[in-house]
This record gives C-alpha cells, sequence and structure tokens, in this order.
C-alpha cells in the first residue's frame, strides 16, 4: 500500500499491506485479533481470506524484526451496501504491547488514504465500544448507527457501541 513509514512516536520503520497479497502473514493476523476478539481459527481464516482489491479489504501494519516480518495491526474496510460512496472499518486491533506508540494512528492515515484516495470513497463509519477518544483525536464524529448489513435502512440499536464518521476532505 504504501512505502515504509515512521511512526510518529518510533523511528522504526512500518508498512501498511493489504493481507491478500501476504497471505504468509494470516496466522500472525488471525492471532492479533483473536487475541482481543476470540473466535474460531476458522473462522478468522475465512475472513481474511475474503480480502481483495475491492471492499472487502484486511490491512495489516507491520514491522522488522530479527525473526522477519511481525504484524502489530489490523484493520478490515467492507462495504455498506445501503451506501456504494462509504465504507465500515472494523476489527481495528493493535497488539497490546504496542499501544500508546503511534501504530494505530498510523495505520488509520493509510486507511483513510485507501479509502479517500484510491477508492474515492466519500465516508467511512466505524464503531467502537472504548476508543471514542482515539477516534475524536483523528477527527471522527458522533453519529447515530447505521445498517451495515444489507440495504434496509433499519439502524443497528446496540446499545454498547458508539457510531461514528469521518467524510473524505474536500
Amino acid at each position: 500500500m504504501t512505502p515504509p513509514t515512521d511512526s510518529p512516536d518510533t523511528k522504526e520503520a512500518f508498512n501498511v499491506v493489504p493481507i491478500h497479497k501476504h497471505k504468509e502473514l494470516m496466522d500472525q493476523c488471525i492471532a492479533l485479533i483473536n487475541s482481543e476478539w476470540p473466535r474460531s481459527y476458522t473462522a478468522r481464516l475465512w475472513s481474511l481470506e475474503s480480502s481483495k482489491e475491492t471492499l472487502p479489504t484486511s490491512f495489516v501494519l507491520t514491522a522488522n524484526a530479527k525473526a522477519g516480518v511481525v504484524v502489530l495491526a489490523h484493520a478490515k474496510l467492507s462495504p455498506i451496501p445501503a451506501d456504494r460512496e462509504a465504507v465500515f472499518v472494523e476489527s481495528v486491533v493493535v497488539a497490546r504491547e504496542r499501544r500508546g506508540q503511534g501504530i494505530g494512528k498510523l495505520l488509520m492515515r493509510e486507511v483513510e488514504n485507501h479509502c479517500f484516495q484510491n477508492l474515492r470513497l466519500k465516508k467511512i463509519y466505524l464503531s467502537t465500544i472504548d476508543q471514542e477518544a482515539f477516534y475524536t483525536k483523528l477527527g471522527y464524529k458522533l453519529c447515530s448507527a447505521i445498517s451495515i448489513f444489507g440495504s434496509r435502512p433499519a439502524a443497528n440499536k446496540s446499545t454498547k457501541k458508539i457510531w461514528m464518521f469521518k467524510n473524505a476532505p474536500c
């Protein structure tokens, strides 16, 4: 997706790449996502294997280590059937030991660039339970729940989730 980028908070070089072009990272990515939201290996693998150039797309942020390439973060972009000019970003996770180092901000910046510049989308939606402050710092604003499944306008009324959006820059 992008050439190596330095984190704003470290001098370490990172890459943000689509998982479908780096299948060798699938196991690490599954372990990372399951460390936050446990689910079967097969279900995670199926989800990651659906990644493609168009939506849905899963991105991983990687760094080089002595043992090889290490997956530090993940985000999945999913289509919104009722709004072809928008995307739903989900399963955003950063390795616990690397949180607070600017990695999430770097991943989201690359995801936003991909959505707005490459896919030419007009809006990004996401939901969170406990990261409202993080997304607010990135320019996301509160919104009503949206339907991310099907084309019906009925909103998802989950009481735990906080729904947010960001418009493409003018």
